[in-house]
């Protein structure tokens, strides 16, 4: 009987191991570079989504966060710290749902309707219990084209590091 048992334990602990998800740590950071002009360049984010090399897309972040873009210049501000499954990826996409500058005390909302899905190229594998990090560069002063007191936002986002 001792036998049988030890003999079903291992028989599930093998089959469970080969069921085990492989994951990694996924670290996905944000800077900008300064820009002249302007006080505040205000960014809302609600969802950050990976593109796998498959084409499927996985949401690792659901929820409302405010950025003031310059406040991260020169500095990498982790936004997202998730376990992905290991594999490979093509693309981070962030959904930008707010917008807004302030210039001479003055805000300025810039429309977004409905949420901008910013999708930017970046490849990168993520390995079982590793950390794969992304530092993406919202430059601000390429993304805010001004006429007069109207403003709109064409994110440019570039990937400054994958480690």
């Amino acid at each position: 009987m001792k036998k049988l048992t030890l003999s079903a334990l291992s028989i599930i602990l093998l089959l469970g191991g080969c069921t085990a998800d492989k994951t990694g740590n996924f670290e996905l950071y944000l800077t900008d570079q300064p820009i002249e002009g302007l006080e505040q360049v205000l960014i809302t984010i609600t969802a950050i989504k990976v593109q796998k090399d498959d084409e499927s897309i996985v949401t690792v972040w659901e929820g409302e966060r405010t950025f003031d873009l310059l406040l991260l210049q020169d500095i990498e501000e982790r936004i997202l710290d998730v376990e992905l499954e290991e594999g490979t990826y093509t693309h981070v996409i962030i959904v930008i749902s707010e917008a807004a500058i302030v210039v001479h005390g003055i805000t300025y909302d810039i429309s977004i309707s409905p949420g901008l899905e910013v999708r930017i190229p970046v490849a990168f594998t993520v390995l079982n219990n590793n950390v794969t990090e992304v530092v993406l560069d919202f430059q601000a002063d390429q993304s805010i084209e001004g006429l007069g007191d109207q403003y709109v936002l064409i994110p440019v986002i570039t990937v400054k590091r994958v480690s």
